[in-house]
């Protein structure tokens, strides 16, 4: 509440238990406890208390309250649900009022003990508003209000993602007093989890953390944020501890809140904030790592990044569970300076067995709290293309799996050609593997603690990469994103803007999907952002722009579909230099479909023969040039003053046009079965 102003900075909030008369050793047993961890370190210090009876009587509620909710100024109650001022009527009811709980009785269908009788969920009210407020969760009423005192209200809120709900509010002055409430008694009663029902639905989840949905966690961190610790709480903090026993943390620490569900989740608790334990800043305990499918009898990789702060020692990696052999790291120990500077640990999954496998990677020594991530994978002895390898200036080694059954193999390569118009080009492709780029930007909460990934957003945080300038100029060019939801954050939006002009919404599922967006034509230089609000935290897996050209048709590479035995690979050899092929592989003796499609980039020969044909011409057009005496058959590749390659055509005539994006310097590499020739022109 905001009666005494403590608007004090960030740096010295946890100052405010110096007049919080703390036990000394009280919360020793949370020291060095960070987020579900912490959490449930409180409960099993608070949860130690002795409530007086409900009702009235010296050894009851109303016997409690001139103690715990009497106003200085006058003696009066303290009523938080109106701006009456009440005389006290010794140890029973006041005149008008009764004993309200502030989180509802109905929500875990208790009345006797001592979660009922709880002064930290207890407070003096007027009736009529105890009444009016019922059992509804508490959030922002900003729609139809069908009660209104003054101080609370009580109506329509659009609080709750995904529909409206019923909920009561309080006045802003006491919006701290009743979230930090909420947080004690979820934390006080964590072994209530399974517990909770009713109109609890729409604010608490059984689970014993974060137990609150998204939404009031970043609700009730707002309202700790705008009415901190007054000095009401901390006078009834004392005198509650004084009659039953337990305390209140988040009114002890007012930065507890953030160290449990906030900001400072990947921090241990410290009652004086300097924090010179040892302590694992990442990974995050129960956090996953999917390698998800991976060819039966083949092997995987994926990392996991790993930093630490005030180690005693090296850290030690030991992976256990049902599956744990089918894990392996190169390294069981992580040496002490490796771990604090921040250290990317690769996992190899072989996949030995069909079908889903789990283990767990435990995180020790070093003086931490052991910390351990789950890493599950499916073994799939479905046919498959690989990836391909050996890749060369001219040739590469085509991979595929065993298919069950098969006498042989029909191999493809082909090239995606468009009859005298643009080859569909690649401005950008990137699934994070090794991080956020170098050329991206981050701005608000992002993290990429599990690799081939990057989370956006936190649960009080938005989150926003962008992309490198592009050029998008033309007409025709396509985003495609990969995303989903990070965990229960349902619905979560990824919003995408180029230009910071809007260019589409789409809505997170579980499962990673692949969304599409046409981008109009923008500047030589344009930006793309993808964002997303704190508490629709998403996962961003793949993000490709590539410009919109004719349809393109398959076009297969001289000599194939070949039929290359019973074997699993095969070298393909005479490809062109820096150039974009694919292959599909057909088992043949059995029932299986062709595989899918592998793509794979040749690289740029540095050695390309420089010489050309005297009867090469060219003549310049208002979009292009025009090329004479061409080699039927030929493919020829257009390369930019940068050296990029920008159109892949082939032609059957002795002449072909090249539509050109802009003047300038371009080279020519053309090539007629295994002969190849580069020419410049100038457009």
């Amino acid at each position: 509440m905001k009666k005494t102003h403590l608007l004090l900075p960030f740096f010295i909030f946890l100052s405010l238990a110096v007049f919080a008369q703390i036990p000394a050793g009280y919360y020793d047993a949370a020291i060095g406890k960070k987020q579900a961890e912490l959490k449930t370190a409180l409960h099993l210090i608070i949860m130690k208390a002795t409530p007086p009876g409900y009702g009235s009587g010296a050894s009851s509620t109303w016997g409690a309250f001139p103690k715990t909710d009497v106003r200085p100024e006058d003696g009066t109650v303290w009523d938080m649900y109106t701006s009456n001022h009440v005389a006290f009527n010794g140890t029973s009811a006041a005149s008008g009022m009764n004993i309200e709980h502030s989180l509802a009785n109905s929500w875990w269908g208790g009345t006797t003990g001592q979660t009922y009788n709880d002064l930290f969920n207890l407070n003096p009210s007027n009736s009529s508003a105890n009444s009016s407020k019922g059992s509804w969760p508490i959030a922002v009423v900003d729609g139809t209000t069908t009660y209104s005192n003054g101080v609370i209200k009580v109506g329509k809120s659009s609080s709750r993602p995904g529909g409206i709900i019923d909920a009561w509010e309080p006045a802003d002055e006491y919006k701290g007093d009743f979230a930090r409430s909420y947080m004690y008694m979820v934390t006080s009663y964590e072994d209530f989890s399974s517990k909770w029902t009713g109109n609890s639905v729409n604010q608490l989840d059984n689970n014993t953390y974060p137990v609150f949905e998204q939404w009031t966690v970043d609700l009730f961190l707002k309202w700790c944020a705008q009415d901190p610790v007054s000095q009401k709480e901390i006078d009834r903090n004392n005198a509650v501890y004084k009659i039953q026993g337990n305390r209140n943390p988040y009114i002890d620490y007012p930065l507890m809140a953030e160290y449990v569900w906030g900001k400072l989740t990947a921090v241990p608790f410290s009652p004086d904030g300097n924090v010179t334990f040892p302590y694992l800043n990442s990974p995050s305990g129960g956090a996953t790592l999917d390698f998800g499918k991976v060819v039966y009898q083949h092997t995987d990789t994926a990392s996991v990044f790993i930093k630490a702060s005030n180690l005693t020692g090296d850290l030690s990696l030991a992976f256990s569970g049902t599956d744990a052999s089918r894990f392996s790291v190169n390294l069981p120990v992580l040496s002490k300076a490796d771990a604090e500077a921040g250290f990317k640990l690769i996992i190899t999954y072989s996949a030995e067995n069909v079908g889903a496998q789990t283990a767990q990677l435990t995180i020790s020594g070093g003086g931490i709290t052991a910390t351990s991530i789950n890493l599950k994978a499916t073994s799939s002895d479905e046919f498959l293309a690989l990836p391909a390898s050996n890749i060369s200036a001219n040739s590469f080694t085509a991979n595929w799996s065993v298919s069950a059954g098969a006498t042989g193999y029909m191999l493809n390569v082909y090239s995606l050609l468009s009859n005298g118009g643009t080859l569909s080009k690649t401005l950008l492709e990137e699934d994070f593997l090794s991080g956020l780029p170098t050329a991206w930007t981050a701005s608000g909460y992002t993290d990429n603690t599990l690799a081939s990934n990057i989370r956006m957003a936190s649960g009080s945080n938005t989150g926003k990469i962008s992309l490198p300038p592009l050029n998008l100029s033309s007409t025709g060019s396509v985003l495609t994103v990969r995303a989903k939801q990070y965990s229960n954050d349902t619905g979560a939006q990824l919003t995408a803007t180029i230009d910071n002009l809007p260019l589409a919404v789409w809505t997170t599922a579980v499962g990673n999907q692949d969304f599409t967006v046409n981008i109009p034509q923008s500047s030589s230089a344009s930006v793309i952002a993808l964002s997303a609000a704190s508490g629709s935290r998403v996962y961003v897996d793949y993000v490709k722009v590539q410009t919109q050209g004719a349809v393109l048709t398959p076009v297969s590479v001289s000599g194939y579909p070949v039929s290359v035995g019973n074997v699993l690979n095969y070298t393909v050899t005479n490809l062109q230099s820096d150039s974009t092929y694919y292959y599909s592989v057909t088992p043949q003796g059995n029932i299986t479909s062709i595989s899918v499609s592998m793509k794979v980039h040749t690289l740029l020969n540095t050695a390309i023969n420089r010489n050309h044909t005297s009867n090469l011409i060219w003549n310049s057009l208002s979009d292009g040039v025009l090329v004479h005496n061409l080699s039927a058959g030929s493919t020829i590749l257009v390369i930019d003053k940068m050296g990029r390659a920008i159109q892949s055509l082939k032609t059957n005539n002795t002449e072909l046009k090249i539509t050109l994006p802009q003047k300038g310097i371009y080279l020519l590499q053309i090539r007629k079965n295994d002969n190849y020739y580069s020419f410049k022109i100038i457009y």
